[in-house]
């Protein structure tokens, strides 16, 4: 526990002991360890969060280097997951994190997501994100939301009886299946991988750990659907909350 002790010091004026055990013990449950998910996961750990899950399909390239902050010449090629276990675990050895190296879909979303209370948002298309916002909230879990493109990106957190995803956003999948056409539809609407400016995904990824914590902690102004915190970080004037 040294270590863990030593490496929360510096927050013990900004948490009592009673939230940081709250933190360090609730489960929480990441699908995507790339530009979003590399700093949310980062953060997560370094705030003292041992409990979590962790899921990418995916292996490092030479096109992440410029946003993923796992990815380095010597980790081009290698899992995602794997990579980012490690080097957590290099952070706090005594963290728990189950990783799924694998694709996330209909089958195994249930299994993936059972046991955690927080869902955060760190996918690249639209149709994994319907996928797990209606598994969140059928699971009564909170999901929290970001995405990000060139230097803008959006924020909002979703509780279980509030708005879904898919509603705010006004998607023509609302109340259907995901059936091929309703998933071909989804995949449509992200079927270009975006431009991303590096500091974008690592701004927004610790905005989504910032609104975790207030929310677990029940502190005040969490930007909770039907509101959507929207920046584009090259316009100081653009930050602002919608509410839709």
């Amino acid at each position: 526990m040294d270590v863990y002790q030593n490496m929360i010091s510096r927050q013990k004026e900004i948490f009592s002991e009673e939230e940081q055990e709250i933190l360090r013990t609730t489960p929480i449950v990441i699908i995507g360890c790339g530009g979003l998910g590399g700093t949310i996961i980062e953060q997560f750990v370094r705030a003292g969060f041992e409990e979590l899950t962790i899921v990418d399909q995916d292996v490092f390239d030479e096109t992440n280097l410029n946003r993923q902050v796992r990815s380095n010449l010597g980790t081009v090629g290698k899992s995602k997951v794997k990579i980012t276990k490690s080097a957590m675990e290099q952070i706090n050895p005594n963290i728990n994190i189950t990783d799924y190296d694998l694709t996330i879909d209909e089958k195994n979303i249930s299994k993936i997501l059972k046991g955690n209370k927080i869902l955060v948002d760190a996918v690249d298309n639209v149709y994994t994100r319907v996928l797990i916002s209606r598994e969140a909230k059928q699971q009564g879990m909170v999901f929290v939301h970001s995405a990000v493109e060139k230097t803008m990106g959006q924020l909002s957190v979703f509780e279980p009886n509030s708005v879904s995803y898919e509603e705010l956003f006004r998607l023509k999948s609302v109340d259907k299946s995901l059936d091929n056409d309703v998933k071909n539809y989804l995949l449509s609407i992200s079927a270009k991988k975006p431009q991303v400016l590096g500091v974008t995904p690592s701004i927004f990824g610790s905005l989504q750990v910032n609104e975790t914590i207030k929310y677990i902690l029940n502190k005040k102004d969490v930007v909770l659907a039907p509101k959507v915190l929207m920046w584009d970080l090259f316009n100081m004037s653009s930050f602002r909350l919608i509410k839709f």
